[in-house]
C-alpha cells in the first residue's frame, strides 16, 4: 500500500516517467516498482505509454482524488497495526 502511494504521489509531481527512472527515485526495486504499477493501472489511477521498447507512466485524472483515499487506507492499516501490537 505504502509502494503504491508513493509511486502514485511520484507520478502526479512528476508527470510521465518511464519504469527505470521510477525505480530510482523510489530506491525500489524493479520488480517491486512494477509489481505496484500493475496494481495502479489494474485500478485505473495510472497508464501506460508505450514509446517504442520503453513504457512510460502517468497518473490519471482521477489519481489525486485516489492519492487521498490510499493515504486514508495507509493511516488505518496503521493504526490497526498498532492496535494489534498494543494487545500483546
Amino acid at each position: 500500500m505504502e509502494r503504491k502511494k508513493e509511486i502514485l504521489e511520484l507520478l502526479i509531481k512528476e508527470g510521465e516517467l518511464p519504469t527505470n527512472e521510477i525505480v530510482k527515485k523510489t530506491n525500489l526495486s524493479h520488480s517491486q516498482v512494477f509489481y505496484a504499477l500493475k496494481l495502479l493501472q489494474r485500478d485505473g489511477l495510472i497508464r501506460e505509454i508505450k514509446r517504442g521498447k520503453v513504457a512510460y507512466w502517468k497518473a490519471s485524472d482521477n489519481a489525486q482524488e485516489a492519492l487521498k483515499a490510499l493515504e486514508q487506507e495507509v493511516k488505518e492499516e496503521v493504526m490497526e497495526g498498532e492496535e494489534t501490537t498494543g494487545e500483546t
